[in-house]
C-alpha cells in the first residue's frame, strides 16, 4: 500500500437474499494513507515551517503525505526539511509552492530580471498559466544564483 492508495483498506462482504441485501464493509488494517495540504503563504522562513509541521495534529493510525502548497519566501530542500520531522508518521513531503516574486515591481525595474519578464509578457499568449509561471520561476531562479 501506499500514496497511490489513499484511505482505507478492507473488503465488502454480503448476504444476498430475495427481501434485501445486506452489505459490510471489513477494513483489513487500521492504518491510512493520507495526503495533507499546507499552505505555507504565510510562513517567513524554513524554521517557521519546521515549527509548523511538527505542531500539525495529525492522527498516529495514518501515514501522511504533506503537499506544500502557496508562494514561498525561502528555499526548500525536502531533504533537509524531512530530518527535522519529528513525526515518525509523516513519509513524505511534496513541494508544489511557487517562488513569492513581486513581478508588479520587478517589471518595471531597469535589470536583467525587468526584461526577461517584460520580454515574457509579451509573448504571454504563446503559453499557458502554468507554463508561464514555471519559465518564470526556473529564469529567475537562475538569475538568483
Amino acid at each position: 500500500m501506499g500514496f497511490d492508495e489513499l484511505g482505507k483498506h478492507g473488503f465488502i462482504v454480503g448476504e444476498l437474499t430475495k427481501e434485501k441485501l445486506e452489505i459490510a464493509f471489513i477494513p483489513v488494517d487500521n492504518k491510512e494513507f493520507v495526503e495533507l495540504e499546507l499552505d505555507i503563504t504565510s510562513i517567513n522562513d524554513l524554521e517557521e515551517l519546521i515549527e509548523k509541521l511538527n505542531e500539525l495534529l495529525l492522527d498516529e493510525n495514518k501515514f501522511y503525505k504533506i503537499i506544500l502548497v502557496g508562494k514561498r519566501k525561502f528555499e526548500i530542500d525536502i531533504l533537509e526539511l524531512m530530518k527535522f520531522i519529528e513525526r515518525e508518521n509523516v513519509i513524505k513531503i511534496k513541494n508544489k509552492t511557487q517562488p513569492d516574486y513581486e513581478i508588479e515591481k520587478m517589471i518595471n525595474e531597469t535589470t536583467l530580471k525587468g526584461i526577461f519578464i517584460k520580454q515574457l509578457l509579451e509573448e504571454k499568449e504563446k503559453y499557458t498559466e502554468e507554463e508561464m509561471n514555471k519559465i518564470l520561476e526556473i529564469g529567475l531562479s537562475i538569475m538568483d544564483k
